[in-house]
């Protein structure tokens, strides 16, 4: 249906679907950003998101992203023009045919659906998000909302920055010793996609409905990297169920 992109599907649950994209998604004209004011001109990026929600033809619901704890249910279909004006980091939602969009360049796009699909939901989960244990907060609430046990889920972790390139000079303020599990003292980097499962686990998931793409955006030319280059766009994630 789209080209240049990544697709990933549950095993044993076909009528989910999950996709991710890279820089040049659109080859028609080797375009790739789908995020307003992020560093390329907004009539380029109009047309990037005009091609992809034509491609995807279904409403597409997505969120202003500001590294919070928010989740939001079945918000309103966002317009490929128009920037997405409702402030969070999660969606989720009970409706057929209805894509989630999450936008990123370094952080974690995680994907979630029950064993039926027919409840889906997408977090932007930088690493903030991670810190303040948004991954834990964010499976409560839609477990909690749609009757659904922890354990019956299953995610998939997106394209993201891989272990090596996590890099945090300042650890004991931004993490302190509770993190020190996955912190490399020599390199001072954190393992952010070891530390996402954990927290998908503590949250209730079974270490065998967690799934993960190891690509590593910052390391990868094919992915936009906001470590890499502060002006970068974004890729975006996406989850629907027929």
């Amino acid at each position: 249906m789209l080209d240049n992109l990544l697709f990933f599907e549950f095993s044993g649950i076909k009528n989910v679907h999950c996709l991710f994209h890279g820089k040049n998604f659109n080859t028609e004209k080797s375009l790739g950003s789908i995020a307003f004011d992020r560093g390329e001109n907004n009539a380029v990026i109009r047309e990037n998101r005009r091609y992809l929600f034509e491609k995807l033809n279904m409403p597409v619901l997505e969120v202003h992203q500001i590294h919070s704890n928010i989740l939001h249910f079945n918000p309103k279909e966002t317009h490929y023009s128009e920037q997405a004006s409702l402030e969070g980091d999660g969606i989720a939602t009970d409706k057929a045919k209805h894509a989630l969009l999450i936008k990123t360049a370094d952080c974690q796009p995680i994907l979630f659906t029950d064993p039926k699909g027919e409840h889906i939901m997408a977090l932007h989960v930088g690493w903030r998000g991670n810190r303040n244990d948004f991954i834990l907060t964010a499976v409560a609430e839609f477990c909690d909302t749609y009757k659904i046990p922890a354990k019956d889920l299953l995610a998939v972790r997106g394209p993201s920055l891989g272990p090596n390139e996590a890099e945090f000079t300042n650890f004991a303020a931004e993490w302190g010793d509770a993190y020190k599990k996955w912190y490399n003292t020599q390199k001072q980097t954190l393992n952010l996609w070891e530390l996402t499962r954990f927290q998908l686990q503590q949250a209730g998931l079974l270490p065998e409905n967690i799934y993960r793409i190891d690509f590593c955006t910052k390391t990868m030319p094919q992915y936009f990297s906001h470590r890499e280059n502060n002006q970068t766009g974004r890729q975006a994630s996406i989850i629907w169920f027929e």
